[in-house]
């Protein structure tokens, strides 16, 4: 006889506190409390939280498929989350469910595949060196620099250039700026179990509204500008503005074109910039990795800059920074919500309960990662998955909602690397601690200081 969902098990979890459960611990440091569950609970964790709500913490490879491909259907993204993105990024790619999800999806993939993607690499390699001669004065005095803002800049010149061919690299650091309000506001409400008024004036919310008119002003004008142009260019706003609906024949509004831009600024260069910080910070831990690169860059490029067609050969490149994504995966955690009551592992997953998938954690799962802690390049020269199965391995999610970016980050990353490195060693200011936050991506507390250094001057 099939068991009713009320007589399936409860899987395990914390008690939590009288009344609140366990919402303070969860505020307080989602990443710790997370990675403490998982370790004395297992790999599916049930959360009580305020409000008679239950939240599920899942790391395993067959659960994780279970959500994001076998079912699916019944688990589209968490509307309590989307709910509070949807004020900072509207119904872009990153918010929406079903079919509309998918329409989006479908005129967007075009812009990153193939030989379209690989064009993207002069662009990025220029953008590159253009930071290379802005980092000079710096290097000459071996000054110590935060490179998570410099990051944040180049890449979102990047990806302004290649996904919209607008330069705004005179402008990239202000707009980087207004993107990390709106999302530290976001990340803020998202860790609240009882939220407060939108209406409540507050600092923080007179700072987010000011950064998101900023960038409405920007993106409201990059449309306005294509829409008079009458030779646009081949990219992914065109084919955004361009696409019909097939049965009603309309085109997308301003205010859906807006939202998608939107989407890739928090998707599309934030996630990568971050690759790059604990990239760069990984090579200050780890020099003989750093030393290992640097002779592979020589002598695949020689005196040249790298290009797209040289990364086949970049092999150990590519399998640093594979490891750079293990360690720290920039989305550190998806949220699901399901329609309809369900069970994993034996344990009832009720409908309406938020389901939480950590790349973060599956990646330091031991049973399908040797030395899950240690950092182990060469763990992915081999495998594109390191050896483990494909759910164990999930920087860019998996099935149907697999990041359609993918493929340009990376492109792009191992491009700036290679560029950087061939000009100068990064090092980190003695004493830092690199740690991750709770944010909604992965940043690190307190920055990334690192002293820049020119190449000639290292190796005397």
């Amino acid at each position: 006889m099939t068991m009713t969902l009320s007589h399936r098990r409860e899987a395990p979890g914390p008690a939590g506190y009288p009344l609140v459960k366990s919402g303070p611990d969860l505020v307080r440091d989602l990443v710790g409390t997370f990675t403490r569950a998982w370790r004395r609970y297992g790999d599916l964790v049930r959360f009580q939280i305020p409000g008679n709500r239950e939240l599920f913490l899942i790391v395993d490879p067959d659960f994780i498929k279970h959500v994001l491909d076998d079912n699916q259907p019944n688990y589209p993204k968490d509307p309590l989350s989307v709910g509070k993105f949807e004020p900072w990024v509207g119904q872009g790619l990153f918010t929406s469910n079903g079919d509309f999800h998918f329409r989006q999806r479908r005129l967007a993939q075009p812009a990153f595949k193939g030989s379209r993607i690989a064009g993207f690499g002069p662009a990025m390699v220029d953008a590159t060196g253009e930071l290379v001669k802005e980092w000079k004065p710096a290097a000459d005095e071996a000054r110590t620099l935060d490179i998570t803002p410099e990051m944040m800049r180049l890449a979102l010149t990047i990806v302004m250039q290649t996904l919209f061919s607008t330069d705004v690299s005179t402008r990239a650091g202000d707009l980087a700026r207004a993107v990390r309000i709106c999302n530290a506001y976001t990340n803020t409400r998202l860790q609240r179990f009882v939220e407060l008024p939108e209406a409540l004036p507050s600092r923080a919310r007179r700072q987010f509204l000011q950064a998101r008119a900023s960038l409405d002003a920007f993106v409201y004008g990059l449309i306005a500008d294509r829409r008079r142009d009458s030779a646009p260019p081949d990219d992914l706003l065109t084919r955004f503005l361009t696409a019909q609906d097939q049965e009603t024949g309309e085109r997308m509004s301003d205010k859906q074109l807006r939202d998608e831009v939107v989407t890739m600024f928090l998707g599309g260069y934030e996630t990568t910039a971050l690759s790059l910080v604990w990239a760069f910070s990984l090579l200050s831990r780890h020099p003989e990795t750093e030393r290992r690169i640097r002779a592979e860059v020589a002598e695949v490029c020689g005196d040249r800059e790298p290009a797209a067609d040289d990364l086949p050969r970049l092999r150990y490149l590519r399998a640093f920074f594979q490891e750079v994504l293990r360690l720290y995966p920039s989305v550190w955690t998806l949220s699901r919500s399901p329609i309809e009551d369900d069970e994993i592992g034996g344990y009832r997953i009720p409908a309406g309960s938020q389901v939480f998938i950590s790349p973060y954690l599956m990646h330091r799962h031991p049973a399908y990662w040797p030395n899950p802690e240690g950092f182990r390049p060469e763990r992915f020269e081999k495998s594109a998955t390191g050896g483990g199965p494909l759910y164990a391995y999930i920087p860019f999610s998996r099935g149907p909602r697999l990041c359609p970016g993918s493929s340009v980050a990376v492109l792009e990353a191992p491009l700036v690397i290679a560029r950087i490195l061939q000009s100068y060693r990064l090092t980190l200011a003695p004493g830092h601690v690199c740690e991750p936050t709770s944010n909604v991506f992965l940043y690190p507390r307190d920055g990334m200081p690192m002293r820049i250094q020119h190449v000639r001057t290292v190796t005397g």
